[in-house]
């Protein structure tokens, strides 16, 4: 019998490289709440990429190239 489906979204496999100390933490905090690791991964995965900066905030707005497109009152640095 299938597992029912958690998500209706197609999914993809990856790899990733883990070391083994994680992966055992990760497969142990699994079986203790009777679930499997990929679950583990995909919601941890979600709630840290809900919660990343945006990259504009990271970098800031991007540079005028030209002196003629900055606001007025603006200099070049």
């Amino acid at each position: 019998m299938a597992r029912p489906k958690v998500y209706e979204e197609e999914r993809v496999a990856t790899a990733v490289r883990l070391p083994r100390s994680l992966h055992e933490q990760l497969h142990e905090a699994a079986d203790e709440r009777h679930v499997a690791a990929n679950l583990l991964i995909v919601k941890a995965l979600e709630t840290f990429l809900a919660q990343l900066t945006p990259v504009d905030q990271l970098t800031g707005p991007p540079p005028h190239p030209d002196p003629m497109s900055r606001p007025p009152g603006t200099v070049a640095r």
